[in-house]
């Protein structure tokens, strides 16, 4: 299997899959050559956001997995139709929507569909890839900044609703705690605690001990995001 497990190696990887060379990253990013050079030594451990987008976008990479190596290397699944071009069964739109929930009523979340947005396209055989069905997925719009670098406002995020337990471990979830629906890294505990993490270092991690869970739901998965990365 192959090892994606630093910065570096990802990067080369998407050097090798998209025929791109470091002086490409270098006027692509407007960085110097010693600084991809580096980049792609496996002496640097992270990116700025900025420069995280810029090569995802370049290299045709999953920011997510690029920053984290989590998820799928390849890039955003969404596909681009002409606009006198149907979608035939190859593909399947997902529509997007609203979400919200009122204090009192048992964390339970409504969905409004957002009638003024367009259906994302996405390929059919991703979702058979991943092994999940599509029609139990929604797209939601991100707001807040507490999960950049890897989630920024306006950014859709693709949800699987049929994934409501936190099996997969450090993964992306929606959920709501209290009357609030949020965007987080859910990690299980040993003891059966979960802490609600957000990737940006201003938000401290929250913990819900087990058996407290009155207040908490969690929506589901979080599979892919698109966006423009706040830029």
């Amino acid at each position: 299997m192959a090892d994606y497990s630093s910065l570096g190696k990802r990067i080369r990887y998407g050097l090798q899959k998209a025929g791109k060379t470091q002086a490409d990253l270098c006027k692509y990013t407007g960085c110097k050559s010693s600084t991809v050079s580096m980049w792609c030594s496996d002496k640097v451990k992270n990116l700025s956001s900025e420069n995280a987008l810029k090569v995802s976008k370049l290299l045709g990479l999953n920011q997510i997995w690029l920053i984290t190596g989590k998820g799928e290397p390849e890039g955003d699944p969404v596909v681009a139709l002409d606009d006198d071009e149907t979608p035939s069964d190859d593909y399947v739109q997902i529509k997007e929507y609203g979400v919200r929930c009122a204090a009192g009523n048992g964390c339970e979340p409504t969905y409004e569909e957002q009638t003024e947005s367009v259906p994302a396209t996405y390929r059919r055989s991703w979702f058979q890839r991943i092994c999940v069905n599509p029609e139990h997925c929604k797209r939601f719009i991100v707001s807040g900044d507490s999960m950049e670098p890897i989630l920024f406002p306006d950014d859709r995020i693709l949800v699987n609703m049929a994934d409501t337990s936190p099996i997969h471990n450090n993964h992306v979830y929606a959920i709501v705690y209290g009357d609030e629906v949020r965007v987080k890294r859910l990690i299980q505990l040993m003891n059966g605690d979960l802490i609600i993490h957000s990737e940006n270092p201003q938000y401290p991690d929250e913990t819900i001990h087990k058996g407290d869970e009155i207040n908490f739901r969690i929506i589901g998965r979080v599979i892919d995001k698109s966006g423009s990365g706040g830029l």
